[in-house]
């Protein structure tokens, strides 16, 4: 038995298709079918759209589907969007999971799958089919493989690389400070450069970048 009532919005681009997808969310006993539309475009001027709960969208290209879906959260952030799509590429399936949507599934996908999307988006999860989860992984690898790191002879100071050598070994910066004969400002000053020359957030990742170097 469902304790929740999903109210529910349509978006599809082709009438008749449309119409059959309508029927199929209105047999779902939790789902409370609010209204349709053949376009995003439509939506975002609803009267009635924060009361709206799950916008189940069918878009046959992502293209600005990305851009479109933001502007409307930033609007309404409560709303949920499942995407129903053709298989996405690594670059726009990413785009699309940046703008927030709670599911995103391929048009092949199975019903059953299609079921399983609809009431994980409209409980609050998230749900991601198979082959988007594919593309969103060869997106990360994409995205995080990391760059070859130049010599140190090419890319920092000495004094920036004696500094990278005593952070690998652990010494605080008043440490450093003694150490080099200079104030801990400028011990500090010379880490935010590191930081920001090498694409790091803290001392750890100044030390891995240290031993690939060859620091330590």
């Amino acid at each position: 038995m469902e304790h929740f009532i999903a109210h529910t919005f349509l978006v599809h681009p082709h009438p008749l298709e449309c119409e059959a997808v309508a029927d199929w969310l209105r047999k779902i006993s939790y789902v409370e079918l609010v209204g349709k539309g053949s376009s995003l475009d439509h939506l975002i001027q609803l009267p009635y759209l924060k009361d709206i709960d799950v916008i189940v969208l069918f878009a046959h290209q992502t293209e600005n589907v990305a851009e479109k879906i933001l502007k409307i959260r930033k609007l309404h952030p409560r709303l949920k969007f499942l995407l129903l799509a053709p298989s996405p590429s690594s670059e726009s399936v990413r785009e699309v999971v940046r703008s927030g949507v709670s599911g995103y599934i391929v048009f092949e996908s199975e019903l059953h799958e299609w079921e399983l999307a609809f009431r994980a988006v409209s409980q609050g999860r998230v749900y991601y089919g198979q082959e988007v989860m594919l593309r969103l992984a060869e997106s990360s690898v994409e995205t995080f493989i990391p760059e070859p790191i130049p010599t140190t002879k090419d890319f920092l100071s000495k004094r920036e690389v004696e500094i990278l050598r005593l952070v690998a070994n652990e010494y605080t910066t008043t440490r450093i400070a003694s150490e080099l004969c200079i104030s801990d400002k400028t011990v500090e000053s010379h880490r935010r450069n590191l930081f920001q020359k090498l694409g790091v957030k803290n001392s750890v990742g100044l030390t891995k970048i240290a031993v690939r170097m060859g620091v330590v």
